[in-house]
């Protein structure tokens, strides 16, 4: 019978050499890594398209905080474990994101932000300056359609 035991006619399967390479914790320093992207806020016009990188990036993501504007378009794309609202005040955000990395060091957090994020990352890079901070290029995230198939006439 074929399988049974050394004379066996396939080969034995090995496990692969290298670890898989889409992890983002083997990228990450020991204080971790904050992902950095921008939000659309629900409005008038079309969404425009959302980067699937973006989208898996969040998915990989251990935490997102979000400010409060951008929590309704965050909550759309993650799980509402997993999403933390930030209030308006950059150093009390600041000081939320470096205490919730001092207790999961090496982890992956992405922050979204409608406006400009820095008022946030420099009070975070000035109390943790290991940490990675990186700012995701292209289109953040958009709203969802409240409409799928486009606006519904009358």
């Amino acid at each position: 019978m074929s399988g049974d035991g050394p004379g066996s006619a396939e080969p034995a399967r090995r496990s692969p050499r290298f670890p898989c390479s889409r992890t983002f914790r083997s990228a990450s320093t020991p204080a971790g890594r904050l992902l950095v992207v921008g939000c659309d806020v629900p409005g008038d016009g079309p969404p425009p398209s959302v980067a699937p990188d973006v989208v898996d990036r969040l998915d990989r993501a251990d935490i997102v905080f979000a400010v409060a504007e951008a929590e309704p378009t965050v909550l759309f794309y993650a799980e509402a474990w997993r999403v933390e609202r930030l209030d308006g005040v950059a150093a009390r955000a600041g000081r939320r994101v470096v205490a919730w990395f001092a207790e999961h060091p090496g982890a992956t957090a992405m922050l979204v932000d409608p406006g400009d994020p820095h008022h946030v990352t420099t009070v975070v890079t000035s109390l943790l300056p290991a940490l990675r901070v990186e700012s995701l290029a292209g289109p953040g995230l958009a709203p969802p359609r409240q409409y799928p198939l486009g606006r519904p006439t009358e």
